[in-house]
């Protein structure tokens, strides 16, 4: 079967849910998580050129929990870990095609030499990885918000739950200093390796985080859980290949894709959390 990339933009039942872009690093570099500039700024001008209009967190937030149909032609960007890429490359690319998204930050990472110089001097990695200064001029944009993507980055499978709790609680607080807003702001959280289980889920609701993100090919529907959002990672993804997924979430077949999908993610949760 041949996809057309009109079929995204033809589609007249587009209620099929909103989808959610995962991406990590926007850079040339060789890892399996980074997406070179010019593939980034390809997929998002796909979207713009077919009409599709990105969401911010709020916005996001308010179509989750509003009953009823999704908007049409939205989606939502987002970043995981806080890569300085997201500041030095993918930040121009959002502003010309007037897009916004969530970077998801696990707070122990920012690099910051006059409050933890250690850290800097002795992670190999701190320059892959936004300064607070950076992350404050994010905020301030307008076009990126930033969010929780827990405090370690750690496998909780190997946590208590009351480690999971202050993990949680602590990147509240840095968040809520660093960016001077209030700790309500924070609201959403995406799962490092997108694991979670229900008394994970618990903690983090208790702890304000009222929109919980996983890592799923699917997109959000109308009576989706606000604890398990899933998202599609494009990290390196070609273009055919983005092209097909975005068919797959949100035209024609869409309905039968999103309904059969989970099933396959339950049976990889099952072997991620016990396998």
């Amino acid at each position: 079967m041949r996809l057309r990339l009109k079929s995204l933009a033809k589609d007249r039942d587009l209620n099929n849910g909103i989808p959610i872009l995962l991406y990590h690093r926007i850079d040339d570099s060789s890892v399996s998580t980074a997406t070179p500039p010019l593939v980034f700024r390809r997929h998002l001008e796909m979207l713009a050129e077919r009409g599709w209009r990105s969401l911010s967190a709020e916005e996001f937030a308010m179509a989750a929990t509003r009953k009823g149909s999704m908007p049409q032609r939205s989606f939502v960007i987002t970043f995981d870990d806080g890569y300085e890429s997201v500041a030095s490359a993918a930040l121009a690319v959002l502003k010309e095609f007037d897009f916004k998204a969530i970077c998801f930050l696990s707070t122990r990472f920012p690099r910051d030499p006059m409050h933890n110089p250690a850290q800097s001097a002795n992670n190999a990695n701190a320059h892959a990885y936004l300064s607070w200064e950076q992350a404050r001029m994010l905020q301030s944009s307008g076009v990126i918000d930033c969010q929780s993507h827990s405090h370690s980055h750690r496998d909780f499978r190997n946590c208590s739950l009351a480690e999971i709790r202050h993990d949680l609680a602590t990147s509240v607080d840095i968040l809520s200093h660093e960016l001077n807003l209030p700790a309500n702001h924070f609201r959403h959280v995406a799962w490092p390796w997108g694991l979670s289980t229900p008394e994970w889920r618990a903690i983090a609701r208790e702890t304000g985080f009222h929109f919980q993100y996983t890592v799923a090919r699917q997109s959000f529907l109308p009576d989706g859980a606000l604890d398990e959002i899933p998202r599609t990672c494009f990290d390196a993804t070609a273009f055919k290949n983005f092209q097909r997924q975005l068919w797959l979430q949100s035209g024609q077949l869409a309905p039968v894709w999103n309904a059969a999908y989970p099933f396959g993610r339950k049976l990889w949760q099952l072997k991620s959390m016990f396998g």
